[in-house]
């Protein structure tokens, strides 16, 4: 009868340990990737926070949610010029020096 109980409470034990463990570690974040031209939702902290556009998010859900809401804002900004390289021409003065 004690062998009986003694394996039910371990048993109980490991069940509650499982259960909670997945629970503390789950953890999502919305991440660019190295060339910074496409999102994803990852389980994983990155290793370089400078990836990282938002989260941790407790489920994937909300993290997709993130990431779509994302996607909509930068779809309904215009796209940003890039930085010209060439300057342009000076017109040299009406008059003499």
């Amino acid at each position: 009868m004690a062998k009986i109980v003694r394996l039910m409470v371990v048993v109980v034990a490991l069940v509650a340990f499982g259960l909670a463990t997945p629970a503390v570690a789950a953890e999502f974040y919305v991440v660019k990737d190295a060339a910074g031209d496409k999102l994803s939702v990852t389980d994983q902290k990155p290793a370089d926070a400078k990836l990282i556009v938002k989260g941790p998010f407790k489920t994937k859900a909300e993290a997709d949610d993130a990431l779509k809401q994302i996607a909509a804002e930068s779809a309904a900004k215009p796209p940003e010029k890039a930085a010209s390289t060439t300057k342009k021409p000076v017109a040299p003065p009406e008059e003499g020096c």
